[in-house]
């Protein structure tokens, strides 16, 4: 048997270092500053200024030095002092603005591409500009000599501000930066005319004493050409706009064109929000508009680096025990933020990003508990952001009630859910009269003013949370999916403690087996038991949940939604009682051979997450004795001398976890010669061709320091057996099993692989059977191609079709937990004996051959392999659908 990859099972590997742009790399990594190269001439002030410009400098470097947390409750007062320039990552812009408030990115508000943009598409929504491809922010600002960026909330505007500013303040041979906030020059206008030039100087003179003079610094700078001038927040004028822009374009006009012998000029870079943007921008050809994009999975792998190293050293010291606790940070952010799709998303924007990494060191466990991370991107969003957002955190337009917006958000999101699932749209009429409906309704107001309210509410909310935002011409939706869920998820809550919890129930039950409310209801169970500490509720709404036996496909899809949201909460948000009733109604569900495949199999999935196990345990041994028993196809004869045990699961993800976190990868003495040569990549040179290249793509060296599916959420599971491991890397854990237990490697009860002979008489017994269970052949017994496709296949070519059918993509098969199959048992006790996953054996394919045995078969494979007598082949060092069991020789051990 050869192996090759199966295009089918969607798997990715994240290890070793890796290099990014700016110099830090993922592990053993130093932050190196991110640098702008602008193209101008440098600043170079006259001698009577020379001190001036020191201490403007020295004004903008403490200023704006470290990172500023205002404006995000909960984390305001984090000790730690993390350097801007430090933590800084490169944005990307496109050469374009949207036709709405935001992005096709985001139009689709986290959904999948597909119908709903082929539905945007018809109604106009999707703006042909949006095509340009993303640049890097610096070759803009190269490129033109003023513009315009724009982007969301939280996109890193007004960081990127302060980064140019600190960044062309440290550098003598660069441009003199002038930093400014919009808004406190449009608060200035509101006392007495004032022109922008000269408001720069009195903004810096009235904030220290010794920049009283800074005016002769900024006019010089400006008449030679100079000057880089920032000015932030354009979206945070409130009065006189059109006034502000106008003043605005005025002083661009008056200082470009200064361009002396070759220099380029001065630059103007103006920031806003992309809501409004079009109802007051800046005129004329003289403003190119840029939009910062999403970060991409690249960015945010940087951000992980930088951040949790500047923490670690601000925090402790950079000390290598900093170092250390710093990449332990890094990977457990990274896997917080991959396994969960609404995490993943929200992360692609810098704020939220860094709201998911503070809250995280409060030891708010992610992807779990996400329902505490999304209550504080709410509250940030809605209140508290507005009130610091701007660069010198003066509050931005009326505050915002968070208690009172929600009550309103909550159930319009709910009602948005209901009415528009899939695209999330509805017309600003809908809108309004729905709020108009609220209003009505709730506040008893008449209809004149709950029009009023309603269009001052949609204003409100649009302008200064940015949580709603006008998706294409006169049509609305949320910002992200994930927020219109959170908020869907408090409308439910907000209905079971209005009209009562049956009603709520009976509100759930319409939707709990629709996809697309998967979310929505867990979500609610996190608002019962962890946002308001409800766990009665909670546990009252997963009893519910789980208690009926669906018909059909759909049977066990309600017990497992139920486990899910059992996993997001935990026992302390749900009482024990109806966490017991979970748990079990979940291993019923995992070994119910009338329940579909998927269900079955994602039933595993959760009890794993849970850190449920079988009664006795995962270590746990079987007894083989001595004496004679039937070997393969012919029935031959053969004894077994010496009693042995072997495991009675194959080993687990869990398992080997302790061997992965132990250093076993890295401790020499777990590995043979030949073994530590696979793990640095010097027994490559042995592989076959096809099994070299497939190496050198998918797992070089430095690579090799945890299973190859080890990050992939279905395959890496708890409770599934391990998978994606050479001979080599089970040789190694058996080793390092015997070092742990205290044993000489040489000892004759170390413990190792089986041999061939061992293997078969465990699983078969002595009378030759075909499978572990008995002569029949039963799919329901064993994970296979056949358990999943849920019939027999004719031939090859029917098999081949099934793969490339929507079912197979729907069902997306995988391993199973080891303790699925109860039928599948042999009469010793033994489990998983027929299916999952391949299992290596200590012997050799043939004599003289290179090649290890595998026995078992997979859930890739089919009956024939599955067979007790079935025998496959491979290289030690190929590993997709490998897995293994241990042996231990000689009497009965006190321990695994």
């Amino acid at each position: 048997m050869t192996t090759t990859d199966p295009t089918q099972i969607d798997g990715s590997h994240v290890g070793g270092d890796v290099d990014v742009q700016d110099g830090s790399t993922f592990a053993g990594r130093d932050l190196v500053q991110y640098n702008f190269t602008f193209q101008l001439t440098p600043f170079r002030p006259p001698p009577d200024l020379a001190d001036l410009r020191a201490a403007y400098v020295d004004y903008l470097s403490s200023t704006h030095r470290h990172l500023d947390f205002k404006g995000v409750p909960q984390v305001e007062k984090v000790a730690a002092l993390l350097p801007l320039e430090e933590v800084f990552v490169p944005l990307h812009a496109r050469p374009a603005a949207p036709e709405a408030d935001t992005w096709r990115r985001l139009r689709l508000a986290g959904r999948e591409m597909g119908d709903v943009e082929d539905e945007l598409r018809l109604e106009g929504m999707v703006a042909p500009g949006e095509s340009a491809a993303p640049m890097p922010i610096d070759e803009a600002l190269n490129k033109e000599g003023a513009l315009v960026i724009l982007g969301d909330p939280g996109a890193g505007k007004s960081t990127l501000m302060k980064h140019l500013a600190l960044h062309l303040a440290r550098d003598e041979g660069g441009p003199l930066p002038i930093l400014l906030p919009l808004n406190a020059y449009a608060e200035a206008l509101q006392r007495e005319e004032i022109s922008l030039q000269a408001y720069l100087a009195r903004y810096y003179a009235a904030r220290r004493k010794g920049l009283a003079g800074v005016e002769a610094l900024f006019d010089h700078a400006l008449a030679e050409g100079q000057a880089v001038v920032l000015l932030d927040g354009l979206d945070e004028v409130q009065d006189r706009r059109q006034y502000v822009n106008q003043l605005v374009e005025d002083f661009v006009a008056a200082h470009s064109g200064r361009a002396h012998a070759g220099r380029e000029g001065n630059r103007f870079v103006v920031t806003s929000r992309i809501v409004g943007y079009r109802d007051a921008s800046l005129s004329g050809a003289r403003w190119p508009v840029y939009t910062l994009t999403d970060w991409g999975r690249e960015e945010i792998e940087r951000f992980a680096a930088r951040w949790t190293l500047a923490f670690e050293i601000a925090t402790h010291g950079d000390t290598p025990e900093a170092r250390v606790a710093a990449e332990e940070e890094r990977q457990d952010l990274l896997n917080a933020i991959l396994p969960d799709s609404g995490i993943e998303r929200l992360a692609s924007n810098p704020l939220l990003l860094t709201i998911m990494a503070l809250i995280k060191r409060q030891r708010v466990t992610l992807p779990h508990q996400r329902v505490k991370l999304y209550e504080l991107y709410l509250e940030t969003l809605i209140s508290a952001w507005n009130k610091a957002r701007a660069l010198d955190k003066r509050p931005v337009g009326p505050e915002v009630r968070y208690l009172e917006t929600v009550q309103v958000l909550a159930p319009l999101a709910l009602w948005l859910r209901e009415e528009s699932p899939s695209a999330g749209l509805v017309s600003r009429e809908q809108a309004e009269r729905w709020l108009m409906d609220y209003y009505r309704r709730e506040w008893d107001e008449s209809p004149g003013p709950a029009r009023r309210s309603a269009r001052e509410f949609l204003r409100g909310v649009r302008n200064y949370s940015n949580l709603l935002v006008e998706r294409g011409q006169n049509r609305y939706g949320f910002l992200h999916l994930t927020f219109e869920e959170m908020l869907a998820a408090k409308g439910i809550a907000l209905l079971g403690s209005r009209e009562g919890f049956e009603t709520m129930m009976d509100r759930v039950c319409q939707h709990w087996l629709t996809p697309a409310w998967r979310e929505t209801l867990l979500l609610t169970v996190g608002v019962f038991g962890i946002v308001k500490q409800d766990p009665f509720t909670a546990g009252q709404m997963l009893r519910q949940l789980c208690a009926e036996d669906l018909p059909g496909d759909d049977r066990g899809r309600n017990v497992v939604l139920a486990g899910e949201a059992l996993v997001d909460v935990g026992e302390v948000g749900a009482d024990r009682r109806s966490a017991g009733v979970v748990t079990r109604r979940l291993v019923e569900t995992m070994q119910d051979r009338r329940v579909p495949a998927p269900a079955r199999r994602d039933a595993g999935h959760v009890l794993g997450r849970l850190g449920w196990a079988p009664e006795g345990g995962l270590d746990v041994w079987i007894e083989i004795p001595p004496g004679p028993f039937l070997y393969g196809d012919g029935k031959e004869e053969r004894v077994i001398e010496t009693p042995y045990r072997i495991g009675k699961y194959p080993v687990t993800n869990r398992q080997f976890a302790r061997f992965v976190e132990a250093g076993g990868y890295e401790r020499r003495k777990c590995w043979s010669e030949e073994g530590w040569a696979w793990r640095t990549g010097a027994y490559d040179s042995k592989a076959p061709d096809w099994l070299r290249d497939f190496l050198a793509e998918n797992r070089p060296p430095e690579t090799r320091d945890r299973p190859y599916w080890w990050e992939d959420a279905r395959l890496g599971s708890p409770l599934c057996p391990v998978v994606g491991v050479s001979w080599f890397e089970a040789e190694a854990y058996c080793r390092w099993l015997a070092l742990e237990a205290g044993l000489d490697l040489d000892a004759p009860d170390a413990h190792r692989l089986p041999t061939d002979e061992e293997w078969e008489r465990a699983v078969r017994g002595t009378d030759g059977r075909a499978y572990p269970w008995g002569d029949d052949w039963d799919r329901a017994c064993l994970n296979c191609a056949e358990w999943w496709a849920g019939r027999a296949f004719s031939s090859d070519d029917d098999r081949k079709a099934w793969r490339e059918s929507e079912a197979y993509e729907e069902a997306n098969p995988s391993p199973t937990a080891v303790v699925t199959f109860p039928e599948g048992a042999n009469s010793l006790g033994l489990w998983d004996g027929a299916g999952n996953v391949w299992e290596w054996t200590n012997s050799w394919y043939s004599k003289g051959d290179d090649w290890r045995t595998v026995r078992g078969g997979s859930w890739w494979h089919d009956q024939s392999s599955a067979r007790c007598a079935s025998r496959g082949a491979s290289p030690p060092d190929s590993f997709l659908y490998f897995g293994f069991r241990v042996v231990r020789p000689g009497s009965p051990p006190s321990e695994f």
